[in-house]
């Protein structure tokens, strides 16, 4: 499948180490299997040899960011809600982010951009991943396997409306002025640039997904998040069993983690629809 005249998707593979493991590597073959035709961007520090990436994904080009943005899990949560990789994808209408974890299991990305969503990603379960199968849904919004309307991306992460309320400063600050220092330096970068969208990087301190699912849609009233029963359509997380009867027996789009979440449920639904375990099955139902 090719792009229509209007869109302009980009495929997203943020990476940060020399080597993938043998299950995403199955993920990252099977990427380039379904999604050879398409634009895929490999995301990565400016000191990462991309060497074994290439040989998987031969047709990818690559962003590189400074090491910093990607050495750990808060500072890669910190760009994912900063302006930098938005701005860097300027050319683009649409962002799926594949998470080396994830698999994608047909190309749907023209159908899933021509939603009018501006976020979407797998639905959450109370319990989060020690969710139980009769877990209620307490949102959507994974980022490992997800979509993004870069238009609407680049307007949150530039925009000057606040996100940390000013009842919020107040208590850092109260706190602050009696010896905390870090909720000192809390309430002073809430009272800057901090607290407004555009920098909620810098203060910021839970997952990005939280920030694109919960914080943004309570500041930008327009903002579009997929409901649940569009969300499961589109990806799967935790409980794929329960995922498959929230969608009526189809399979997703695509799925994050689908190795570590119920394989043995998962394999012979990946096998029918085409994905090379390639000996990574028994090594999985071992370890399950």
């Amino acid at each position: 499948m090719t792009s229509n005249f209007w869109n302009r998707p980009v495929v997203v593979i943020p990476v940060h180490l020399p080597t993938p493991s043998p299950s995403e590597v199955v993920s990252l073959r099977h990427c380039a299997k379904v999604l050879g035709c398409r634009e895929i961007v490999i995301l990565a520090p400016k000191n990462l040899d991309l060497g074994f990436y290439r040989e998987l994904l031969p047709n990818a080009t690559d962003l590189r960011v400074e090491p910093y943005w990607m050495a750990s899990l808060k500072a890669y949560n910190q760009m994912m809600i900063s302006p930098l990789v938005f701005e860097a994808l300027s050319g683009f209408t649409h962002m799926i982010v594949h998470e080396p974890d994830a698999l994608i299991l047909s190309d749907e990305i023209d159908y899933w951009c021509n939603q009018p969503f501006d976020y979407i990603g797998a639905p959450w379960f109370e319990g989060w991943s020690s969710a139980v199968k009769n877990a209620r849904v307490i949102g959507v919004g994974n980022f490992g396997f997800s979509l993004h309307r870069l238009s609407t991306s680049r307007r949150v992460t530039s925009s000057f409306q606040r996100w940390y309320p000013y009842s919020s400063i107040k208590q850092d600050l109260r706190h602050g002025f009696r010896g905390d220092r870090e909720r000192l330096r809390q309430g002073l970068s809430g009272l800057g640039s901090g607290g407004l969208l555009r920098g909620a990087h810098k203060l910021y301190s839970k997952h990005c997904d939280m920030f694109w699912s919960f914080t943004v849609p309570e500041v930008i009233t327009d903002y579009r998040l997929a409901t649940a029963d569009i969300a499961v359509q589109f990806a799967w997380e935790v409980l794929p069993s329960r995922c498959m009867e929230m969608s009526r027996g189809n399979l997703p789009f695509g799925i994050h983690a689908w190795a570590k979440y119920n394989f043995a449920f998962l394999m012979p639904h990946l096998l029918a629809a085409g994905v090379d375990l390639n000996g990574v099955d028994r090594m999985l139902l071992n370890e399950g």
